[in-house]
């Protein structure tokens, strides 16, 4: 299967099940000969209950000490799912954006996209144990209003694997530990499996941020001076600040200090 066929399947996909399906004979079969004109998309096709949703519509986000509720619960397994959603979308918006990327780049991105079907997987699944269903509540659409910003694959990098998934090496232990202490030892193991894989895909923001940092210039400076309108250093960090996650990712010192001040 020629792998701008399977962004497009991905990107124009009307169901949840073709969102989550892998290429025809496996990911190591794709074929990346012909990666096409660039193409680009404001928004993403959807299952009708996954549609995106106005803001008056939209549910607060549950407090930590009221995830023993399985209401409260599903409304936080429901907004890490939607991330997971569009974190795919924008990986496969990125493969056919982006056709001239280095290879390596783009091997990449289908690696990260395998995860995050995995990942999307791992919450639809605990949300259907605990009842309900991916998509019985309204979704957002931050990810995709920075979409039209993210000019390069420098710019990709920096608000996705940078900001977004970043942020998740404090996010994903915080509320790993909130669900352990009111007993929900089983969604606590999904944030666990995940925070690890976050790890890795901040480490491939980190490897192509240095690739295209030039000499002289400090990997967050160039950070910085890529991020879209939409976000901000701020928005890459949590309550409790994984300094051991971002080195582990491969984010040098600067920049774990630059992180570490940035409010």
């Amino acid at each position: 299967m020629r792998l701008r066929d399977f962004a497009e399947r991905l990107l124009h996909a009307t169901t949840l099940e073709q969102k989550l399906a892998g290429p025809e004979g496996g990911f190591h079969a794709l074929d990346d000969r012909d990666p096409g004109p660039p193409q680009a998309w404001s928004a993403p096709s959807r299952p009708a209950e996954l549609a995106i949703a106005p803001r008056s519509r939209r549910v607060k986000f549950p407090h930590p000490d009221n995830l023993a509720e399985p209401e409260m619960a599903v409304r936080a397994l429901h907004t890490f799912a939607n991330h997971e959603l569009m974190a795919i979308e924008l990986m496969a918006w990125a493969l056919l954006a982006y056709p001239d990327a280095p290879p390596a780049f783009r091997a990449g991105m289908v690696r990260l996209i395998a995860d995050e079907q995995r990942h999307l997987k791992l919450y639809v699944d605990r949300i259907r144990e605990l009842g309900a269903n991916f998509g019985d509540l309204p979704v957002n659409d931050h990810f995709w209003r920075c979409a039209p910003s993210l000019t390069s694959p420098l710019k990709w990098v920096c608000a996705m694997n940078l900001t977004f998934e970043q942020g998740n090496l404090d996010h994903a232990p915080y509320f790993e530990q909130h669900f352990r202490r009111v007993g929900d030892t089983v969604t606590a193991q999904i944030l666990e499996q995940i925070f690890e894989d976050e790890i890795h895909h901040v480490g491939f923001g980190a490897r192509w941020l240095k690739e295209y940092t030039p000499e002289g210039h400090s990997t967050f400076e160039i950070y910085c001076q890529n991020l879209t309108f939409h976000n901000e250093p701020a928005r890459a960090r949590g309550a409790i600040f994984n300094s051991d996650a971002r080195r582990a990712a491969g984010l040098d010192e600067i920049f774990v200090e630059g992180m570490l001040r940035a409010t």
